[in-house]
């Protein structure tokens, strides 16, 4: 059930940014950031690959992240996101 939720909860997100959040950048995965303007998957994090912003994407699982990326990371929104290096006990780090 909770991954219903979960599922549910990214494809809020992924509808809310497609329809209005603006354009998308040009900065790559794992790019430094300021903005989620500013990345082509339309999410900019902080604390996901060292100290500062980063773009990343929202996942479901770790086969949606890249290697060395697990899906772990959680926004103040509650969103599962790539994150590097070890699960957090927020995701489940499958690879």
């Amino acid at each position: 059930m909770r991954r219903a939720a979960d599922f549910l909860v990214l494809l809020l997100l992924s509808s809310a940014l497609l329809l209005g959040c603006g354009g998308r950048g040009d900065a790559a995965f794992g790019a430094a950031c300021q903005q989620d303007q500013d990345c082509t998957h339309g999410l900019c994090v902080g604390g996901v690959h060292g100290d500062g912003p980063v773009c990343t994407k929202s996942c479901a699982t770790g086969t949606d992240c890249p290697r060395g990326w697990s899906c772990s990371g959680v926004t103040q929104s509650n969103v599962l996101v790539c994150s590097h290096g070890a699960a957090t006990p927020f995701g489940d780090g499958s690879q």
